[in-house]
């Protein structure tokens, strides 16, 4: 039987998670050259870029080599979620 605490765990899990996903093809796609010319990059870029665009603006890229953007964002979700589940009661 689904409760409400349950059916929220699961899309926080879920959901975090494939944002995680979409952020490392992302980065993957990035070191390949692959931009947003392509259709399924074009829609990777408009899920993740409102996580990673405000962090960009505080952290700026090390020597133009290295965006920690990515890094920071993907700690920072899988910091929410494990907050977010122990937040929750015990599911049995």
């Amino acid at each position: 039987m689904f409760t409400i605490g349950r059916i929220f765990a699961i899309i926080a899990t879920y959901g975090i998670d494939a944002l995680v996903i979409a952020m490392l093809i992302r980065v993957i796609a990035s070191w390949f050259q692959f931009d947003e010319r392509f259709a399924f990059i074009r829609f990777l870029a408009r899920l993740t870029d409102p996580l990673i665009k405000p962090i960009r603006r505080i952290v700026r890229p090390a020597a133009g080599l290295f965006d920690f953007s990515f890094l920071i964002a993907w700690f920072m979700l899988i910091t929410i979620q494990i907050l977010l589940l122990q937040a929750l009661p015990p599911l049995m």
